[in-house]
């Protein structure tokens, strides 16, 4: 196998942590000795090892002497976990491949520094796009310090999201709702106007097994969300904010009960 050959396969683990790792980035790791695959890892969810960690760990047989290839800079500061690159070069890696570059200023090259500074040899940029397209959410935090937000709506060809009696189901098709459910197991919230729960009454859930709830955050300026509604009733369950300019005494609803 190639080195682009072993960074996708770094890539296809690195997914398998979609929507269990924010606000941490998905990473995938895949250590190689002697031109056969030793090890394998990636970050499953967040607060528990990276991927480097999680494939020294997973290693058939000692990493002394073998590359490594990650599709994102290894960490070199504490956070939930200790740094990443201490245990490779604790781990005797003598090469490390690395697709992606962390603008994390915490990061930003020094995981690389660090490994060069104690004779590890690192070669930069292995499939950078490709490894760039895992994680466009942390890309665009780190960097803007701003939500990175995904618009949806349903419309008809004609341009109308809904019938003349309000009436909207389906306007979509199977494959667009299963979609969007994955969208929702993706990203950590889904925001709605308080209209929206008033006309549809919705549980803004995932739907399919295996997958996490999004936050609901509801835009209700006048606290006007129902305590019968489905979003109140399971707030409970669902993690769920309300975000209101109501003062308390001006509630149309008592709100307390949320």
């Amino acid at each position: 196998m190639t080195d682009q050959e072993y960074m996708r396969r770094a890539i296809e683990l690195a997914k398998r942590g979609e929507g269990w790792t924010s606000p941490n980035p998905l990473v995938g790791a895949v250590i190689v000795k002697n031109d056969r695959i030793i090890g394998e890892g990636y970050h499953a969810r967040y607060g528990e090892y990276h991927a480097e960690r999680n494939a020294l760990r997973a290693c058939l047989e000692p990493a002394e002497g073998a590359d490594l290839y990650v599709t994102l800079e290894p960490c070199c500061h504490y956070g939930k976990q200790p740094p990443c690159v201490e245990a490779i070069v604790q781990a005797g890696i003598k090469r490390v491949f690395v697709g992606s570059d962390d603008p994390n200023p915490l990061v930003a090259g020094k995981g690389i520094q660090y490994l060069r500074e104690r004779g590890i040899a690192v070669e930069t940029h292995v499939l950078k796009e490709e490894c760039d397209q895992l994680n466009p959410v942390f890309f665009h935090f780190i960097r803007r310090k701003a939500p990175y937000v995904v618009m949806k709506y349903a419309m008809t060809l004609d341009g109308k999201i809904a019938a003349y009696t309000g009436a909207s189901k389906w306007v979509t098709g199977e494959e667009a709702r299963a979609y969007v459910q994955q969208e929702r197991h993706r990203y950590r919230g889904i925001m709605v106007g308080v209209g929206t729960v008033l006309a549809d009454d919705p549980m803004l859930n995932w739907r399919m097994p295996g997958g996490r709830n999004p936050v609901r955050i509801i835009c209700d300026s006048r606290l006007r969300t129902p305590l019968s509604s489905r979003i109140v009733r399971t707030a409970g369950e669902v993690p769920t904010i309300f975000a209101t300019c109501c003062r308390l005494r001006d509630r149309p609803c008592p709100v307390s009960a949320l």
